[in-house]
């Protein structure tokens, strides 16, 4: 009897190792997290209130859910007081963000609210709604007070991230959750995202971020970037051969030419082949998706753009020094630590999108630019 206890602690005290470490989602493991790290049921502990003033909506411990899920995952890069965030996903300490500068005789502002998706998380100085768009997705009819479980669930799934899949919720309709494979969920410091480590999307992650973004895939007929399509050839080998430095565009090879700051889909439809450290770039099947140039939570730039789309040098993107509004490593941060001698010459590394089409050189034409079709309906595959 004594040895069948013993087995039960051994056996208890493993599962709360695994579930407070090996399993960076056990917490949330389907549905049968532990409830009481989000929610309270009396609101009360040895006479004490838990929650000062009452607890919020669904007994939550915080006064709404975004603030609860940041309890544990603000730690864990997605809302930094710096932007030293630097998950595939963003930081959405970037919403909270407006700068502003002189261009062309006129004061320009890149606001907070543009940067990416305007969670509430009001204990975390998160409460605002798109100026222009309220709380409506742009590209859709979707019209709700966003929080985290908007799009994942937080009570678990076997979804990547927890994403919500084949489900209506908050009034979006989302397909199947995308495949892909996550880096895991701590993305500060060393844990950030780079070439050599960053999530592995296989297919479906636009037609999931079509679940509120109802037309934004909708293609070149509705004068919208393709999205879930297949790469043609020569945007494949023009990605492959690309090397991030404008002034010598070509040359790059095959084995080393992913890039995290372009992502892009390999076309799996399971995640047996997905590879989180792989820097190969794109072969047959492979394709663009939303998160080729937009990361999911938010970034420094406008449209929650992996890069500043508002310049044509990555050394005029804003923030830049001199702003007013940048505080700290705002600038550094904002290319994910990134300087632009590691993005090219400081003088000469044109927009990013050259990483697919190369457009580079005098304009699209010379001896810095690629030879590849100048027809951007022919650049991809049906």
């Amino acid at each position: 009897m004594k040895l069948i206890k013993l087995l039960l602690v051994v056996a208890a005290a493993a599962a709360i190792t695994l579930a407070l470490g090996g399993n960076g989602l056990a917490f949330h493991e389907e549905g049968v997290a532990y409830c009481a790290g989000c929610h309270t049921m009396h609101n009360s502990q040895d006479g004490q209130e838990i929650v000062p003033g009452g607890a919020g909506g669904y007994l939550l411990k915080n006064i709404d859910g975004g603030s609860t899920c940041l309890n544990c995952h603000a730690a864990y890069g997605q809302r930094t007081q710096d932007g030293s965030g630097f998950g595939g996903g963003g930081d959405f300490y970037w919403i909270t963000k407006t700068f502003s500068y002189s261009a062309h005789g006129s004061t320009r502002y890149s606001y907070g609210d543009s940067h990416g998706h305007n969670v509430f998380a009001r204990d975390f100085g998160l409460d605002m709604v798109d100026a222009e768009l309220g709380n409506k997705a742009p590209g859709g009819t979707y019209d709700h007070e966003l929080s985290c479980a908007s799009c994942h669930d937080p009570h678990g799934n076997t979804n990547y991230l927890l994403l919500r899949g084949n489900e209506s919720h908050d009034g979006a309709n989302f397909p199947a959750a995308p495949i892909a494979v996550s880096t895991g969920r701590r993305t500060t410091g060393t844990s950030g995202v780079s070439d050599t480590k960053h999530p592995a999307y296989g297919s479906g992650m636009s037609a999931w971020c079509a679940g509120c973004h109802t037309t934004f895939i909708n293609g070149l007929a509705s004068r919208m970037h393709p999205a879930d399509r297949q790469l043609s050839s020569g945007i494949i080998d023009t990605y492959n051969e690309y090397v991030v430095k404008s002034t010598i565009p070509t040359g790059g090879d095959i084995n080393n030419a992913y890039l995290e700051m372009v992502p892009f889909q390999t076309g799996a439809k399971d995640t047996s082949s997905l590879d989180t450290e792989s820097t190969m770039g794109p072969t047959g099947g492979a394709e663009v998706a939303c998160i080729s140039c937009h990361r999911a939570h938010a970034t420094a730039f406008p449209d929650a753009g992996r890069w500043d789309f508002n310049t044509e040098m990555l050394w005029e993107s804003h923030p830049a020094t001199g702003d007013t509004g940048v505080t700290g490593n705002d600038v550094l941060n904002s290319y994910y630590g990134k300087t632009f001698p590691d993005l090219g010459p400081e003088d000469s590394q044109r927009s990013l999108c050259n990483k697919c089409h190369a457009k580079d050189g005098p304009h699209g034409s010379g001896s810095g630019a690629v030879a590849v079709s100048t027809s951007f309906r022919g650049t991809f595959s049906k």
